[in-house]
């Protein structure tokens, strides 16, 4: 009876003990993303640095097959191919449209582009993302599925 009450306290404690270490690095790492979880979809800028955007300027998001991105950075569209490497989406070269934006739309495209080309460390928390660059965290709200 007593060599059983042993085993079965050191059985909770190594649950314990691995259920700490679980709680620990989902805290310190979070989550792995990948890339199956950002495909087809489409998101839309809601928030640079935490300030909501302008609900006059439309700016977006599309994910989809073999990781093509495309959307509205700001007053232009912009299309090319991505990567997803340790949490990290990156944009390889994009290209876009030129056409003049007013200041306050360029500011947001300025921030959409610039941190998809630097590259930028991605919270996907189901229907919000969150890709937080060296200069400027853009906060999407998930729109649909495509």
């Amino acid at each position: 009876m007593k060599t059983a009450l042993v085993i079965k306290a050191a059985l909770v404690m190594k649950t314990g003990l691995v259920a700490t270490a679980l709680l620990l690095t989902a805290c310190s790492g979070g989550l792995k993303v990948v890339e199956s979880g950002l495909q087809h979809h489409h998101w839309n800028l809601t928030a640079i640095n935490g300030v909501p955007v302008d609900a006059e300027i439309t700016s977006d998001l599309e994910i989809s097959e073999h990781f093509t991105i495309n959307g509205m950075a700001g007053c232009n569209r912009f299309f090319g191919s991505a990567t997803l490497e340790q949490n990290r989406l990156k944009a390889d070269p994009l290209a876009s449209t030129k056409m003049a934006c007013d200041p306050v739309a360029q500011q947001v495209e300025t921030a959409v582009l610039q941190t998809l080309a630097e590259g930028a460390t991605v919270n996907n928390r189901g229907q919000q993302l969150e890709l937080v660059g060296e200069q400027y965290t853009l906060t999407y709200q998930l729109a649909d599925w495509m």
